[in-house]
């Protein structure tokens, strides 16, 4: 594994790249330790079968469908449903109904109540309206005679542009010289018990129970790599409501278009509320609930592919009221914006005060 020097406290965004390794500012303060900054990309056998299971339907009657499984290890620990997976569920029986010229380009989304993995399911959608250019539907999502979660989805045919204009993709390090997070979470857990970091209790939970299970299971989709663990972890944040993330499938794909954008649909739920509680959480809060209230996507892009290097970049501006609002952003590694989206979520606290940043 190659090694380099990093300080905790400092934000590896800002580091100068050296070669294919990034090197620490001549200006940059005392090190505290060795950080291991490049994980080996192993891809999984058999990656297409692992990640489709969670995408075979059964058809229950016409636009009805069924998923053969709603377990995966991103699912609470009290057997509520990843809300990642209930959208790209409810996208792709959506798609279903849809010629495939028409690409869904809008989606959007409430949870409504927790989705329990041991019951069965079934995306009932509602064909709203077929139309030359778009074509709209409705999904719900109903279990035990409830309705848990609704999605709107629009589907556009592909015109050509008539104006172009697009944000500049944020300066991060490349993915090949950052920790993957499966050995990021040992390497971070070892740090804590030799007393070299010490993250908030909150955080350190999360790592101890959430990321360990979800990061190495070997059922998850997903390799991710984060920009800066020190944020992550809180244990030398900068105190704002950001991460960056780079992810991608963990293995070969095939060419079908719909796949790749469930695959990312599902993934693209990972990461919002953390980014919206993480840096509160050096502040000593301590949540009492956090809940994902709605969740929308745009893909402003038809074709996009899973199974390469795509930066997972989210912004909280705003939270009040016991709401936070989260932003995302999903670049392709050449600059290009493939998806954005959007959501809110439930943030109750255990303390009568509020955190402030």
């Amino acid at each position: 594994m190659f090694v380099k020097n990093v300080n905790w406290d400092s934000d590896i965004r800002h580091l100068e790249p050296l070669g294919n390794s990034w090197e620490v500012p001549s200006n940059h303060p005392v090190i505290m330790t060795t950080v291991p900054l490049k994980s080996e990309f192993k891809k999984v056998n058999n990656f297409q079968e692992i990640a489709h299971k969670f995408f075979d339907f059964t058809e229950l009657k016409k636009d009805s469908f069924s998923p053969s499984t709603l377990s995966n290890g991103r699912q609470a620990h009290h057997g509520a449903a990843y809300g990642g997976l209930i959208f790209s569920q409810a996208l792709a029986a959506a798609e279903k109904t849809v010629d495939e010229q028409f690409k869904p380009h809008s989606m959007h989304s409430y949870f409504i109540l927790n989705v329990d993995t041991k019951e069965p399911i079934s995306y009932n959608v509602r064909r709203i309206r077929d139309g030359r250019s778009f074509i709209t539907r409705t999904v719900e999502a109903v279990q035990k005679d409830k309705v848990c979660f609704v999605l709107q989805c629009s589907f556009h045919v592909e015109e050509k542009s008539s104006i172009i204009h697009q944000s500049e993709m944020p300066k991060v390090p490349e993915p090949e010289v950052l920790m993957s997070m499966r050995d990021a979470v040992p390497y971070m857990k070892e740090l804590v018990e030799k007393g070299e970091v010490t993250p908030p209790p909150a955080m350190l939970a999360r790592l101890q129970s959430y990321d360990s299970k979800v990061y190495s299971d070997d059922q998850d989709l997903f390799e991710m790599r984060c920009t800066n663990l020190g944020n992550y972890y809180g244990f030398a944040s900068d105190k704002k409501p950001e991460l960056y993330f780079w992810m991608r499938a963990r293995g070969d794909l095939s060419n079908d278009e719909r796949f790749h954008r469930w695959l990312i649909a599902y993934n693209s739920d990972s990461l919002l509320v953390s980014t919206a509680v993480s840096p509160h959480y050096t502040t000593g809060f301590c949540s009492s609930m956090l809940f994902s209230l709605d969740h929308c996507v745009w893909f402003h892009r038809s074709e996009v592919k899973a199974d390469e290097w795509l930066l997972f970049e989210c912004k909280s501006r705003i939270a009040s009221g016991s709401r936070a609002t989260i932003e995302g952003r999903i670049w392709r590694r050449d600059g290009v914006l493939i998806a954005s989206c959007q959501q809110e979520a439930l943030v109750r606290s255990k303390s009568d005060e509020p955190s402030k940043l």
